[in-house]
């Protein structure tokens, strides 16, 4: 177990330091202008000492400010960081644990009425939400409410962070897709643990339907469950940036996607450079959350089935 913790540890520094160095390329480009100034063309111009030197500025940086630095404001960058990301996992946490839990639930139910007349809010239901995009999931459910408060039924604010239906809602919005994917692996993973041949033993010794699904396929199946979980969360954090976006929840996500800038602004001779401290910033607590996920899903595993801490 320590030596899969110390491995998943390793690639996640390894990514992080990838990431690091991808948003310390310099950014120099090579402005064209006509007459009055106007913008003819653009040139990339990489050059690799200019990237060192990006590096290099970037260390010293971090070493003489003990951190990420301040911002124009005199505020400690790392804190706003922090406090935004708190406000993220406010509705990331809830909807990975509904995602898991429910979807299970989901799968179970799946499997128990494919071969009954209530099939079609089984398997076909979970695969017609996979297949439709999140942001029309998003729009309907929406439009549902904006109908219902135009009848004077409901009365729930779909935008914004500071009130407790953004975050109810946006916890609803975000845990749709996990639910449905944790619920099509978990039939996936029954329908192929029925045919096994411990299955068929235990029937033929009369061992109850249910016993035999919760006891033995579901606690089997388990592990490879637990697999996809990994992507689950990956799947749910890149939702996060268009959920936050979206519905101008102000998390880590929506300002994130805001430092970064637009390519499509700039002016001739210059760049609209994007926060570049910022950026690292968040990218380490999102990265963070993927190990953390990652490394808690391998224990689990392994503590389900200790030949998966082999594997």
């Amino acid at each position: 177990m320590i030596k899969t913790i110390s491995l998943r540890t390793a690639v996640w520094l390894f990514s992080f330091v990838i990431l690091v160095l991808l948003l310390l390329i310099p950014m120099d480009t090579v402005f064209e202008e006509g007459r009055g100034g106007s913008f003819m063309g653009a040139t990339y111009d990489y050059q690799i000492q200019n990237h060192v030197a990006n590096i290099q500025s970037f260390f010293t940086y971090i070493y003489e400010t003990g951190g990420l630095g301040t911002d124009e404001a005199g505020r400690p960058i790392m804190d706003q960081v922090t406090s935004v990301f708190l406000r993220s996992m406010l509705i990331f946490m809830p909807a990975i644990l509904i995602g898991f839990f429910v979807g299970i639930a989901k799968g179970i139910f799946d499997f128990n009425v494919r071969k009954t007349q209530a099939k079609f809010i089984g398997q076909p239901a979970t695969i017609g939400f996979l297949s439709v995009p999140d942001i029309a999931i998003i729009i309907f459910i929406q439009l549902m409410v904006l109908l219902l408060q135009s009848y004077g039924l409901v009365e729930i604010d779909l935008f914004g962070h500071d009130k407790i239906d953004n975050v109810l809602m946006n916890i609803l919005y975000l845990s749709i897709y996990p639910v449905m994917f944790i619920a099509n692996i978990t039939f996936k993973t029954l329908e192929t643990e029925q045919g096994l041949d411990y299955i068929r033993t235990a029937r033929s010794k009369g061992t109850g339907e249910l016993k035999i699904l919760y006891r033995h396929m579901l606690k089997n199946g388990l592990p490879k469950i637990l697999a996809y979980s990994n992507t689950m969360v990956l799947y749910t954090l890149s939702n996060l940036f268009i959920v936050e976006v979206f519905t101008e929840y102000r998390g880590a996500a929506f300002y994130m996607y805001h430092t970064l800038g637009s390519s499509t602004n700039f002016y001739v001779g210059a760049l609209v450079s994007p926060n570049i401290i910022s950026q690292i910033g968040y990218i380490f607590m999102f990265t963070l959350v993927i190990l953390a996920f990652n490394i808690v899903s391998g224990v689990a595993r392994s503590a389900i089935s200790p030949l998966e801490d082999e594997r």
